[in-house]
């Protein structure tokens, strides 16, 4: 079986996590930016929930276990099979349509979700009372089992979306699925490695470099594959992902044009078409609708340019002097000739005092040199996300 931690959220087939608790080596230990304090099995999420550990018989001494077990374990197997077929019939679509349709948090216990002001009624509550009412009578004598199914449901959903993802990356070999599976992830592998593998054996995928304890499927306690090779694959994922990163850079290294990346100088050796074509270019990266005015007759607009329902008329001046009222006031005129929502001048200079208390006073937005750097830089980034 598989398990997810309440506390770390990291998948593991041990019945504590092995993160958490300190079994894993400092080496790997160190993704993590948080430190945990061991924990016991009962904070661990099965995917199936008979792997709860209040659905096993807890030992209670020789004398007891040999008298008594056999009774109280039938006793249990039997409330285990009505709570297991009951969650079947609800799963789908009560426990899951909760999980997707409220705000049911992961990491919220019941025992908070139980105790809150009776003058109010949580999603939680109201969902205990709908499946009580639909014969889940099983809830009311153990309060803490629907929290605990809908943190298996949550699980569950997230292995299904994981399984969605996961089967375009199998090829073949161990190491090309798992390299396929790295290039789209990225460091996702820490956390979810144990997902991968269970997915592996749970479609009885064959690799023969993966070797599974098959009495894990009905073995609690059991792991499907030992932590000490969990750490092996882990490894030989950390690997292919450096050399991923190293391929990555030097095909960036080798084809990165970069004549496509811009600086404020040949921003400077623009002329003044130059300059408004190219700021067409800036703020279609930066993700805003744009509209060039004709080259004539513009009313003093350059550009106009529209995101988040707003209208912005640009000024666009490329001066090797101070920009001064001029500027402004063609952006007012052309802010309220076209009734736009906002007014802009951007220039590669600077701006005159009067020039910026014109523009305070009439709300007119002023971009210098300074302020078109951080443009540029966004811009470049973008280019090199792109190319990435």
């Amino acid at each position: 079986m598989i398990y997810q931690c309440y506390s770390c959220s990291k998948t593991s087939f041990e019945i504590i996590c092995p993160w958490c608790s300190g079994e894993v080596p400092t080496a790997t230990k160190s993704w993590g930016t948080k430190t945990h304090i061991p924990i016991t099995s009962e904070e661990m999420i099965p995917l199936n929930p008979s792997f709860y550990p209040e659905f096993q018989y807890q030992s209670k001494g020789v004398i007891k276990d040999l008298f008594g077990k056999k009774k109280e374990q039938s006793q249990l197997n039997s409330l285990l099979q009505n709570v297991l077929d009951k969650y079947a019939t609800f799963k789908y679509p009560y426990f899951t349509n909760f999980i997707y349709t409220t705000k049911f948090s992961y990491h919220k216990s019941s025992e908070n979700n139980l105790t809150e002001d009776k003058s109010t009624y949580s999603d939680f509550v109201l969902f205990r009372e709908v499946l009580v009412r639909k014969g889940f009578d099983e809830l009311e004598e153990l309060p803490m089992l629907l929290d605990k199914l809908l943190l298996t449901t949550s699980f569950n959903a997230l292995y299904s979306g994981f399984s969605n993802e996961i089967k375009r990356h199998i090829k073949p070999t161990l190491t090309e699925s798992l390299k396929s599976w790295i290039e789209e992830a990225g460091t996702t592998f820490r956390a979810d490695l144990s997902l991968f593998l269970y997915f592996v054996w749970n479609n009885k995928i064959t690799f023969p470099a993966l070797d599974f304890n098959e009495n894990a499927q009905n073995t609690p306690g059991t792991p499907l594959i030992s932590i000490d090779n969990v750490i092996k694959y882990i490894s030989i994922c950390e690997t292919l992902y450096f050399d991923i990163l190293v391929e990555r850079l030097a095909t960036r290294l080798e084809h990165f044009n970069p004549d496509k990346y811009v600086n404020m100088y040949s921003v400077d050796s623009m002329n003044g078409f130059e300059f408004e074509d190219f700021l067409v270019k800036i703020f279609q990266t930066l993700g805003y609708d744009v509209k060039e005015t004709k080259r004539t007759q513009d009313q003093g607009a350059d550009l106009f340019v529209t995101r988040f329902d707003k209208n912005i008329v640009i000024q666009a001046k490329n001066y090797s002097g101070s920009v001064g009222n001029s500027a402004v006031q063609q952006a007012i005129s052309a802010k309220a000739f076209y009734s736009c929502d906002e007014a802009m001048v951007i220039t590669n200079s600077y701006f005159t005092n009067s020039a910026k208390e014109l523009a305070e006073s009439a709300k007119v937005r002023l971009i210098d040199r300074n302020e078109l750097q951080k443009y540029l830089e966004d811009y470049n980034q973008k280019i090199i996300e792109e190319f990435k």
